[in-house]
């Protein structure tokens, strides 16, 4: 059973998210006088916590009508947790669940390609029979390229052979990061198993997805790049 004072600065937590992700909208002037600044302090273990947003910038915790909101990023670096921000649907994820996020920040399909464009694919089983939730292929030798402005740290997704492929041929599958190669996948045939891929891109403004020998028409295989997206 959670008292009141830790009822309280649990929902300044959780509320008070909102404050230190990048959330852009209206905040109300109503009852400002209520709100309380200075002097209030985070202590972890004993030491005194100074807390910054993702800029290095202070931002200060406060009091409004009785209830405490801290800045999440520094609470959760503060306990050693990743911290991320998922615009789209309004979540903040505090930590992870064995690794991997529930759902990337952006969907790979919901980005604008300043390259050739993907195409959904129905191919959403694997030779292993594997099933995926969306998927996107290329034809041969195209690129998929987005600007990331910096605004991401990882970029995840399965690389898989589609059910029903036979051709003896092969591919792989690159990723480019501001001109630099960061990815190159194994050399994928149609008894390759799938191959999760999970790579930084923090600090990166342009990336690139290049398919390599992905049609059947020209001598290679079709590979399918599955439940793909950008991580905060």
């Amino acid at each position: 059973m959670l008292s009141g004072k830790t009822k309280g600065i649990v929902a300044g937590i959780i509320i008070g998210a909102t404050l230190s992700v990048g959330i852009t909208g209206a905040v109300s002037t109503r009852n400002l006088y209520d709100v309380i600044t200075d002097g209030v302090k985070i202590v972890v273990d004993g030491k005194e916590l100074h807390p910054t947003d993702v800029n290095g910038k202070t931002v200060e915790p406060f009091i409004y009508n009785g209830t405490t909101y801290l800045p999440v990023r520094a609470v959760a670096n503060a306990m050693n947790k990743a911290v991320s921000w998922d615009g789209e649907n309004f979540t903040v994820y505090l930590g992870d669940m064995e690794g991997k996020l529930t759902y990337p920040t952006i969907e790979l399909e919901k980005m604008t390609s300043i390259a050739e464009s993907p195409y959904t694919t129905k191919e959403l089983t694997d030779n292993y029979e594997n099933n995926y939730s969306r998927a996107i292929s290329n034809d041969y030798h195209q690129s998929l390229e987005y600007l990331l402005n910096m605004k991401y740290s990882r970029f995840k997704g399965t690389l898989y052979v589609p059910e029903g492929v036979n051709s003896d041929s092969s591919c792989y599958l690159t990723i480019e990061a501001d001109g630099k190669t960061i990815y190159t996948s194994p050399k994928m045939t149609k008894s390759s198993r799938p191959v999760d891929i999970d790579v930084s891109v923090r600090g990166c403004n342009d990336i690139k997805i290049y398919f390599s020998n992905n049609s059947s028409k020209h001598g290679g295989i079709t590979t399918c790049l599955a439940d793909a997206g950008f991580y905060q």
